[in-house]
Parts: C-alpha cells; sequence; structure tokens
C-alpha cells in the first residue's frame, strides 16, 4: 500500500523531480483505489450471488402469499373497517387511497387538444402553461375539489384515483415474536 501524504502540511513542489515524484504518487494511488474498488466490486457481486436465490425463493412465496390475503379480503369485503382496513394480531391489511393523477379522458384526446380545449373556457385557463398551451396536472390536482368533473371530461381529462392493496405488519412484541402460527395450523 502507497503511503498517504499528511494533510497537514501542504508542500511546495519546487523541481520538476519533485513534480514527477507527486505524479507518480497520484497514478499509483489511484491505480490502488481502482484495485481496491475491483476488489470490493468482486466481494459485493459473490455476496449477491450468495444470497440470490434465497431472496428470490422468498420473494416468490411472498408475493403469492400476499396474493391470497388480497384475493380473501377482496372477497370479504364485510370484514373491513371503515379505513377498509383489518387488524390481524401482526400485522395491518387493507386498502389504500392512490394518490390521484390526472389523465387523458380517452385515447382519442392527446394533451394539446386538451389544453386547447381549456384555453377556451373561463375557468380552465388558470389550469395551463404559457407559452404553448399545456396541460398544467399539478394546479389541477391542488385545485380538484372546486373542479366540476364533468367540465373535466369535456376538456378531454379525468382524474384517476385507485387502491392499492398493503400488509403493514406491526412492531414485534414478544408474545407476536414468540407465536409461530403457520397458516395451515389456524384453519
Amino acid at each position: 500500500m502507497t503511503p498517504l501524504p499528511s494533510t497537514s502540511a501542504v508542500p511546495v513542489i519546487r523541481t520538476r523531480e519533485q513534480l514527477h515524484a507527486v505524479v507518480e504518487n497520484i497514478v499509483r494511488m489511484r491505480q490502488e483505489l481502482r484495485e481496491i474498488v475491483r476488489t470490493q466490486e468482486a466481494e459485493i457481486a459473490s455476496i449477491r450471488e450468495k444470497y440470490r436465490g434465497p431472496l428470490s425463493e422468498l420473494d416468490s412465496f411472498l408475493q403469492k402469499e400476499s396474493a391470497w390475503v388480497e384475493a380473501w379480503v377482496q372477497a370479504n369485503p364485510s370484514e373491513l373497517d371503515e379505513n377498509r382496513c383489518i387488524e390481524c394480531p401482526q400485522a395491518t391489511v387493507g386498502f389504500r387511497v392512490a394518490a390521484a393523477r390526472v389523465e387523458r379522458a380517452n385515447r382519442k384526446w392527446t394533451w394539446t387538444e386538451a389544453a386547447l380545449k381549456l384555453a377556451e373556457t373561463t375557468w380552465g385557463r388558470r389550469y395551463l402553461r404559457i407559452p404553448s398551451p399545456e396541460v398544467d396536472k399539478e394546479a389541477i390536482l391542488a385545485d380538484l375539489v372546486n373542479l366540476p368533473v364533468d367540465d373535466l371530461r369535456d376538456s378531454g381529462i379525468k382524474i384517476v384515483q385507485g387502491e392499492r392493496f398493503f400488509i403493514e405488519p406491526h412492531e414485534p412484541t414478544e408474545d407476536t415474536a414468540s407465536s409461530e402460527t403457520s397458516w395451515q395450523e389456524a384453519a
């Protein structure tokens, strides 16, 4: 390993030989740095490869069993509380409202056509970006409660807001950490 220079005192290079020596040291340190990075990357790749199989298998099981839970919740909507959730001992499961987004009302509309249509209305001009009229989606979302859905649709715009399923584990406690019951045993 190349000895590192002291960072406290900055030497003054006075001769060309000193310059060559410092440049030679810089080149050696850069080579050493590249070699350390290569070694690090090789070790990281080796560790990733070691865990790739188990992680992939576990992820596959998680997706499969999460789909089972989601299917059950969808088939039993009466089990959901007012927040569209079900409290389980280890986790809360349910549906969250996804953030609203602005989309074209249908495929026949282009964003340019929607912008031009908004420009024709007195209420729609403030939802445009200028110089070339462009739909300001953020402004529409910010003012959503004041915008009639029919007026937006007539301008070629719709608001889409769906739900997404979630499983949110509770913080482990001594009781939940020690009780490992499989789903077959619970049946």
